[in-house]
């Protein structure tokens, strides 16, 4: 009994999906609700400079206290550390930005993993990925709970993107944070960003087909192959899918 009890809260459906983008330049979260999964709902709250440019995303930087405390990250994080280098009062803190793809370049990445910031002092990975990932966790929740009361915490699944190119080292890392970050195992989902868009695809064309009046299937049929190319603001993924049955997808080609 104890067993089945188990199987029926891990597998029960969630009221929303986050999706958590930790990006090499940019970051941000968007949702869907369990009731309307198509409709995506993205933050629309960052604003840089002195607000007039608002954003769907924001700088991937972070900025930390002389103590190693978290100070603000993003547009927050640059405009902080700018004031505090006008007056001369930057030496000590941490200020660390496009930090992500140092996990593709450390071939010997592990939870000892350190990293530095723009000015060379060092701190443990874990921590800035932590840092950053419950931010964006944080972020959301502030978010929600203005539109809706009584939301918990376990009512979200998080899905948390990589690129394709990492290895199962690096993946592992990042589901590390994400626990650091106050995400638990059984509400994480690791999705790679070429799938997670390809699988998106599937959808859009099904509403072009509907727009149009066809039937065409497009993307959709069996034995499409397809190129997915995701173009970042630090980094390129190039990946093949061929469209297989049973709503199934074949990857041709490795991302590159």
């Amino acid at each position: 009994m104890a067993t089945t009890k188990s199987k029926k809260s891990s597998t029960r459906s969630h009221l929303f999906v986050t999706a958590i983008d930790l990006g090499t330049t940019y970051s941000g979260w968007a949702y869907s609700t369990l009731n309307e999964p198509d409709k995506v709902h993205a933050n629309q709250a960052w604003f840089a400079g002195v607000g007039a440019l608002a954003s769907l995303k924001t700088p991937s930087c972070i900025l930390l206290t002389p103590k190693k405390e978290f100070s603000a990250f993003g547009y927050e994080a640059e405009t902080k550390f700018a004031s505090l280098a006008e007056d001369d009062e930057h030496h000590w803190w941490y200020f660390f930005r496009r930090f992500k793809m140092a996990l593709y370049n450390d071939r010997n990445l592990s939870h000892l993993s350190t990293m530095e910031d723009i000015s060379g002092k060092k701190l443990p990975a874990l921590e800035i990925f932590a840092h950053a990932i419950r931010y964006l966790k944080n972020n959301f929740r502030e978010t929600i709970d203005k539109r809706l009361q009584d939301v918990q915490d376990t009512d979200v699944n998080y899905v948390l993107t990589v690129p394709a190119i990492w290895d199962d080292m690096a993946k592992r890392f990042m589901r590390q944070a994400a626990t650091e970050a106050g995400i638990t195992n059984d509400q994480l989902t690791i999705a790679l960003e070429p799938e997670a868009a390809s699988i998106w695809c599937q959808g859009l064309q099904t509403e072009i087909r509907r727009a149009n009046n066809t039937t065409d299937t497009g993307i959709s049929s069996v034995g499409t192959r397809y190129m997915i190319v995701d173009l970042g603001g630090g980094t390129a993924d190039i990946t093949v899918h061929e469209k297989g049955p049973s709503n199934t997808l074949l990857e041709v080609h490795k991302a590159t």
